[in-house]
């Protein structure tokens, strides 16, 4: 039997281990057929991989996922075979007549006892435990006449189930028996395996990470080993104004991340004094702007996230100026004028398109049981030993949102955190945010003040901003989703692609309605229709901030709608 599915529903639905329903029938996924091989940068995977993992990482239950990334391991990534597909086999291999509702196990294809042929129905329910294991549940027979029906209760509840034999009136039982996990020890006496229906969420609950924008493997080696880092977040502290943010001279501090990256045993004598030499020898031109005096976990982290904008702009970046130049009398108009001042009014340095954005989606694992992430046990796909991760890469449009950093420094020292007085220059804001931040996890409890107040101003802004151009943009909300980039105060807005079609949603509406859509942003309603309880509550609810999880990947977390329009707020 053969069955046709898109690359998009196999991923999502028919991973290794799970069930499915095909042709009537269920069935359980063997392995994906000699899958393709996909190069990703490892240095991305691993920071992504990290993050996606850490609820079940602090809680001891990530399968030692954590030790191997720290390990820099290679995590395999393989996208489906298109002209191989995927392997499936009948699961469970337990029939019910529909005629008689005597279980056994022959084909479907055989005859019953009571003479009915090819009546049969497949058991719906499976065994599973959090070690991720999964079995066909064990169902007792009648002693005496090794045979046993059932009487469906019309229910789902496996408890109501009645298990009787059809032989006699002695064997009679409500629901499955007790049944062992095989990983059982004798220290481990809370083994039991659970029984649900097969489709059931706790039965099979696949774990999702999202690369955005992944570099080529390549490209970010040569990036790194040349200082890309430390240009790119040069780059980004300038403004974002090249097109190419690697063009130009090394500077200094370049080939001192450079030398960093290629040589980890020298010192910062030796470093400094290699750097120094290529100075006086006119080799390189000096330095017109004081080093960076960033802690090294944020610079690295910066640097990070630079590289990954400048990555971003490099695959395809209009900007508003660009369709100035290209426009005609009434465009230019609406671009120098309403856009250029709808933009200010909504506190952004710009809004530029990404009109070829990467995105690659990774199923890591999966959970059986609680699939609230760090609950249950996290089990990792492997393949001869070697974790796996199955992918689909597809390129996409997105809107690239960069916020004022003049106007987040204002709010922030409103907020009462610790930083500087009010900076009128951007450069030195930026500086001053990233020099005292510490940014939170999606699931720290306890975060920073500036990090958290950081955090939740653009995390409450792209949310609003989604909602609102799914509506100029004619595009479901939960066909948007969210990369934030907050150590650079930037955040982008991609359309999740459906196979290889992309609607043109964003770049219709960035080319035409993109000062209606800011507007809207700026001075729409900011009141919740579940006011004053949601305000109250946390000033973020589903009815005005909340996405749907394949769009936030912080678990709508770190929102409030008074960092927009409270006292103080950002739009104010």
């Amino acid at each position: 039997m053969r069955v046709e599915r898109g690359a998009s529903q196999i991923l999502f639905g028919l991973l290794p281990g799970q069930t499915v329903d095909l042709e009537g029938r269920i069935w359980k996924v063997a392995k994906w057929s000699d899958p393709v091989v996909v190069t990703i940068d490892q240095a991305t995977v691993r920071s992504v991989l990290l993050q996606a993992a850490f609820p079940w990482t602090q809680n001891g239950k990530d399968d030692g996922l954590a030790q191997q990334l720290h390990a820099r391991i290679p995590i395999e990534i393989v996208r489906l075979n298109e002209d191989r597909g995927v392997l499936v086999e009948p699961f469970p291999k337990q029939w019910r007549c529909k005629s008689c509702n005597r279980i056994t196990q022959q084909g479907p294809g055989d005859r019953c006892k009571c003479g009915a042929v090819k009546n049969w129905a497949q058991i719906q329910f499976v065994a599973f435990h959090g070690c991720g294991a999964s079995k066909e549940p064990y169902i007792k027979r009648c002693p005496q006449h090794n045979a046993v029906s059932v009487r469906l209760p019309g229910t789902e509840s496996a408890r109501e189930l009645f298990f009787y034999c059809p032989e006699c009136p002695k064997f009679q039982q409500y629901g499955f028996p007790f049944q062992r996990c095989e990983c059982s020890s004798d220290d481990n006496k809370n083994a039991q395996m659970s029984i649900n229906v097969h489709r059931a969420g706790q039965v099979f609950s696949p774990q999702f990470a999202v690369v955005v924008n992944p570099p080529d493997p390549a490209d970010a080696a040569r990036a790194r080993a040349t200082g890309g880092g430390a240009k790119a977040l040069e780059w980004v502290l300038n403004g974002m104004q090249e097109s190419n943010p690697a063009a130009g001279r090394q500077t200094p501090a370049e080939l001192t991340a450079a030398l960093k990256q290629g040589f980890p045993g020298l010192s910062d004598k030796t470093l400094n004094d290699m750097v120094e030499r290529a100075v006086n020898s006119g080799e390189m031109a000096a330095s017109d702007t004081p080093p960076l005096d960033l802690p090294q976990a944020v610079l690295e982290l910066a640097q990070e996230e630079a590289l990954n904008l400048s990555s971003a702009v490099l695959t395809g970046r209009v900007r508003v100026s660009d369709m100035v130049d290209a426009a005609g009398p009434p465009l230019r108009s609406l671009y120098e004028g309403r856009y250029h001042d709808a933009v200010a009014e909504a506190q952004l340095a710009g809004v530029d398109l990404l009109t070829n954005f990467p995105v690659a989606t990774l199923a890591y694992g999966f959970t059986r049981g609680d699939s609230t992430p760090g609950e249950s046990r996290l089990v990792t796909f492997k393949e001869r030993g070697h974790t796996r991760a199955y992918a689909s890469l597809t390129r996409t449009e997105a809107l690239l949102f960069q916020m004022d950093p003049v106007a987040i420094h204002r709010y922030l020292i409103a907020a009462r955190c610790r930083l500087l007085a009010p900076s009128d220059d951007a450069r030195n804001a930026r500086i001053d945010i990233l020099r005292n931040v510490t940014m939170p996890t999606p699931v720290q409890e306890d975060p920073q003040q500036l990090g958290r107040e950081l955090l939740t101003v653009l995390h409450s802004y792209a949310h609003r901003t989604i909602r609102k151009l799914s509506t100029f943009a004619g595009i479901e909300r939960d066909s948007l989703a969210e990369y934030l980039l907050p150590h650079h105060l930037s955040f982008v807005v991609y359309a999740v692609a459906r196979g290889d079609f992309v609607l043109g949603g964003l770049q219709a509406c960035f080319e035409t309605n993109l000062h209606r859509v800011l507007e809207e942003i700026a001075e729409g309603e900011s009141r919740c229709p579940l006011d004053p309880g949601c305000r109250s509550g946390g000033g973020a609810c589903m009815a005005c901030l909340h996405l749907g999880e394949p769009s936030c990947r912080w678990y709508n977390r770190f929102l409030d709608r008074s960092a927009l329009f409270g006292r103080p707020g950002l739009l104010s």
